[in-house]
């Protein structure tokens, strides 16, 4: 859980270094003409690729969105995921500068390099590093490598250049080589030359961040604590400092931190001793950090702000799966998604966007979903969490819980009735606090128990949904939601095989606004200007039920969404609300099975699984653990119409929720078992 709430507060924060007084040189390239280097900067670089550029849109490092957290609008970049681009090595080189008289100089800048082939075989690695030349740029000396990280945040490193302090020609250099094969990449921005000075402190950032949903809001009484992110911005190690806020500009309150040990450069993340109590509405808030002797004052003081709601509206997670049957590691989606549903179904709103098959191509609306999304992910299979985080579908579990207690700013109401070939979403809103400013509506039409009906459409694209599981020895293991993906004989989980075996759930039919890529925060009017705490306020939209639907499958799902530009929450889903046709009602009557029941439960020993068959079929009955694993399987039989018991034993699996699923030819079912010793 820590792991993934510092992962999110990053993204959230982008933190930076804060240079303090005696800048050398500064460069965050916004006065670049894209892509080329700023005045002054040069790009060397052999083999095919461009080398060094800047950037001011959205560049795929493969799983790293370089832009996404960026401190600054613009940055350079090496794009060695670009096909065919090769660059071994290539150098983007400052102007001169002088060092001269400087005691303590250093340079820091801002990173994404996730060096994911460090020592792969045939090339001997992916380097990014830091050169530095005295004479002109006649010789270079590698003064540090730039360090790697996993994520795709940027991060900020500071080097000391304490050994050339008395140069008065000075060039950097940052290198990057992938020895000939097409990798990955790197980016650089917000670069600074400083002379560093002793005791000098900043305040990097404040907590809780304003507007943030995961602390900025807080039930009125109740407390808050106020702290931040200090960075020793000194050439010696500072041992002690105090931290103040003061809300509304009332009285100092301060917390006094000793017997530390913060080496130059580096952060200290803290927490004042001294909560708030918080009253009703909204109080600004300005923190600052103190340190004896701090020549610099000007890095030290930061606002944000706390509200005081008077109550906590329930937080559904809006989840948007990014799949398709074109990609052999989507079945792990397939997966995740269901554990997802019947974990968590009313924690979440679950939609899953179809990549140019024959789900997504059904009509325009889908097509330009599929194009929305394909923006904000960096490949397949991938979920995008209130539009705010992207992540491999195998990853949800720390999320739900973490995001489900946050503040969901409205308690959303939703209605959908079905009328001939109409179908009309009624939205309800009820905001917790005023909400001033531009808030819309977006709704999804999707459906549950897709399969192409013809058993080969090649009209419409694949309905077959490729599996690497079974194809990719290092793939691994992977069972779930009525299928063995390992198992390329189980039907319908590989590439050839009659694509009527695969039912696809959370299918995207239609939007609205139809066109999501070119409107992506939802619909203009739909909610007014102003809106009072307390206040119920409606919005509906009709659609026209395709051909090719099945109403008894259909759900609707709404999204609230913050379109003001200058909000921290800006394009991102503030609350989501789904009225679901369950999912069991549309896989029962599908799938032949009546009168399915799992007894006793919870259980202990032994359960029986009991159901009734509408007519022959092949059937197999699975127990899967939440984590989508197989735990119990049965070998896929012919039963004759009529009632039918299966016993399984139960005394081997250990306390917890399973899920049973009994799968015939048509389509499976599925009910949650409990188990206590």
């Amino acid at each position: 859980m820590k792991k993934i709430l510092l992962k999110l507060t990053l993204a959230f924060l982008g933190l930076s270094i804060s240079a303090g007084a005696q800048t050398i040189l500064t460069q965050n390239f916004s006065g670049a003409a894209v892509p080329a280097m700023p005045t002054g900067w040069t790009n060397t670089h052999s083999g095919t690729g461009s080398g060094w550029v800047t950037s001011n849109t959205s560049v795929s490092l493969y799983f790293t969105t370089a832009v996404a957290a960026a401190p600054d609008a613009v940055f350079a970049v090496v794009n060695d995921y670009a096909a065919s681009t090769y660059n071994d090595p290539a150098f983007m080189i400052s102007p001169s500068f002088s060092l001269s008289g400087m005691t303590a100089p250093y340079v820091s800048f801002d990173y994404v390099f996730n060096k994911a082939y460090e020592s792969a075989s045939p090339y001997t690695g992916e380097l990014a590093w830091l050169d530095i030349s005295t004479d002109g740029g006649s010789t270079w000396t590698t003064i540090d490598s730039i360090p790697y990280v996993p994520t795709n945040a940027w991060y900020d490193t500071a080097i000391s250049l304490a050994s050339y302090s008395s140069s008065s020609n000075v060039e950097l250099r940052w290198g990057y080589n992938d020895h000939g094969v097409s990798l990955l990449g790197c980016a650089i921005g917000n670069i600074k030359v400083f002379n560093a000075q002793v005791n000098d402190i900043a305040l990097n950032s404040v907590t809780p961040i304003s507007g943030d949903p995961s602390a900025d809001f807080v039930l009125t009484g109740g407390s808050a604590n106020f702290g931040g992110v200090m960075q020793n911005m000194s050439p010696n190690t500072i041992t002690s400092f105090s931290a103040s806020y003061s809300v509304g500009g009332g009285a100092a309150v301060t917390s006094t931190f000793t017997g530390l040990s913060i080496p130059p450069m580096t952060t200290y993340a803290f927490t004042c001793t001294t909560p708030y109590t918080v009253p009703a509405g909204n109080q600004s808030v300005t923190m600052w950090v103190t340190e004896a002797g701090d020549p610099v004052l000007t890095n030290d003081t930061l606002g944000t702000q706390i509200n005081g709601v008077a109550s906590f509206p329930t937080k559904k997670v809006m989840v948007e799966e990014c799949t398709g049957t074109w990609c052999g590691y989507c079945v792990r989606g397939i997966v995740y998604m269901d554990s997802l549903y019947k974990n968590y179904k009313d924690n979440a709103c679950i939609v899953s966007i179809h990549d140019q098959d024959s789900m997504s191509m059904q009509s325009v609306s889908t097509e330009d979903y599929d194009a929305w999304s394909g923006t904000m992910i960096s490949g397949y299979p991938s979920i995008i969490l209130d539009r705010a985080y992207v992540d491999d579908p195998s990853n949800w579990f720390p999320y739900i819980p973490t995001m489900n207690s946050w503040f969901g700013f409205a308690d959303m109401g939703l209605t959908m009735t079905i009328s001939g070939s109409t179908l009309t979403a009624q939205a309800t809103v009820t905001p917790a606090m005023d909400l001033n400013g531009s808030y819309q509506l977006e709704f999804v039409v999707e459906e549950n128990n897709v399969f192409d009906p013809i058993g080969g459409d090649a009209t419409s694209g694949d309905w077959s949904q490729h599996n690497y599981y079974a194809t990719d020895v290092g793939a691994g293991t992977l069972a779930g939601c009525g299928y063995n993906f390992t198992d390329s004989s189980s039907g319908g989980a590989v590439a050839g095989d009659p694509p009527m075996y695969m039912h696809y759930h959370f299918v995207d039919r239609y939007t609205a606004p139809a066109d999501v890529n070119s409107t992506p925060n939802g619909i203009a009017g739909s909610l007014p200007a102003t809106m009072t705490a307390g206040t119920a306020y409606t919005y509906s939209t009709p659609f026209t039920i395709g051909s090719r639907w099945n109403s008894n499958n259909l759900s609707v799902i709404a999204m609230l969404i913050d379109n003001n530009p200058t909000s921290n929450t800006y394009g991102r889903v503030l609350n989501s609300q789904i009225y679901a046709n369950p999912l069991k009602t549309a896989t029962v009557a599908n799938a032949g099975l009546d009168a399915f029941k799992v007894t006793p439960n919870p259980a202990s020993d032994f359960a029986n699984i009991s159901f009734s068959l509408s007519e022959n079929n092949n059937v197999q009955v699975t127990v899967y653990d939440v984590m989508g694993r197989v735990v119990i399987g049965t070998s896929k039989e012919v039963m004759t119409a009529g009632n039918h018991n299966v016993n399984l034993s139960t005394s081997t699996l250990v306390p917890g929720v399973y899920n049973v699923v009994v799968t015939t030819d048509n389509g499976n079912m599925t009910q949650q078992l409990s188990v206590v010793k």
